[in-house]
């Protein structure tokens, strides 16, 4: 989750009494569950990664959002932490590539300018 609140305005808020959601420009990009020991998580990815991801043991599509590309690990371990970083880092940019140019510069300016 530090992970996540490190990204370019990135915000993030609690959904549906259970969720931890973390977005951009009001845009979804990584959800964590906060039940008590969960250590479940979803993220939205490209076509690619998603059927890669899927052949994967312990990582599915996400229910009501797969069809999306978005994708549900049981567990934190099933991924290593960097490869679970890069994974939310471009499930991130993946969202940013979506919003306006202008928007996208914003966001993305601020990390070209600190680079």
């Amino acid at each position: 989750m530090d992970h996540c609140r490190s990204l370019p305005m990135a915000t993030e808020d609690v959904k549906w009494a259970d969720h931890l959601v973390f977005s951009v420009a009001s845009k979804m990009f990584a959800m964590f569950d906060v039940d008590d020991g969960s250590t479940r998580f979803r993220f939205k990815c490209d076509d690619d990664d998603f059927d890669a991801l899927c052949e994967r043991e312990d990582i599915e599509p996400s229910s009501h959002i797969g069809r999306y590309g978005w994708v549900n690990i049981d567990r934190a371990d099933v991924l290593p932490m960097d490869e679970a970083r890069a994974i939310l880092t471009k499930s991130h940019r993946l969202v940013v590539g979506k919003l306006s140019r202008k928007k996208q510069l914003e966001i993305l300016g601020e990390v070209l300018e600190s680079q």
